[in-house]
């Protein structure tokens, strides 16, 4: 069953300027959550409150949606739409915060699969980069650029498995990755 005119209408007058403000809430990742698409995420949890809060109580939507327990039953809705989304984005955040859209970027198409040990760019980039590294933090980066096992998924380095193959300690390889890190001007 679908809702009526007059539901639909009630709740926009009564909380659309909530669905907005919830919809700006969830942020972090445009591709995976766009303003609209939250927008119309929330509308269609709106309109499923009304069902559920009818099959739950077993009244009429007509004698339940200017009610207080429904009024709490829909925004209690509509927050948990916003947590679960939140946490969706939060889980897939490590994957996506490097992702650049394609639309309107065609010369990122062109790239063809160079390998990091192959790139002309890279060897001069370490070439240069090496003048201002301790001999520690350049052996790091050499390790680094033959083993890219040694990234995880999410790009970062695993500090555990390094730390194994340079034969150092834990906390003395993650200082080095994050002087490193510094400065190269990125995340390892």
């Amino acid at each position: 069953m679908s809702a009526t005119d007059q539901q639909w209408e009630f709740i926009l007058e009564k909380y659309d300027g909530l669905m907005w403000k919830i919809a700006h809430n969830i942020s972090g990742d445009n591709a995976i959550s766009a303003l609209e698409d939250n927008y119309q995420d929330l509308c269609v949890t709106a309109l499923n409150a009304i069902r559920g809060f009818e099959k739950k109580t077993g009244e009429k939507p007509e004698d339940f949606l200017d009610t207080v327990m429904f009024n709490k039953y829909i925004k209690t809705c509509l927050w948990n739409l916003k947590a679960n989304k939140g946490a969706n984005i939060t889980k897939k955040y490590p994957l996506t915060k490097r992702v650049m859209s394609m639309f309107g970027n065609t010369e990122a198409l062109k790239v063809e699969g160079k390998t990091l040990e192959t790139t002309t760019e890279n060897e001069i980039f370490i070439k240069e980069i090496s003048s201002v590294l301790s001999k520690v933090e350049q052996e790091v980066l050499n390790v680094l650029v033959d083993d890219p096992g040694l990234l995880k998924p999410s790009g970062t380095v695993n500090i555990s498995k390094l730390s194994r193959v340079i034969n150092k300690s834990w906390a003395e390889t993650q200082r080095i990755v994050k002087a490193l890190s510094d400065i190269i001007g990125g995340e390892l």
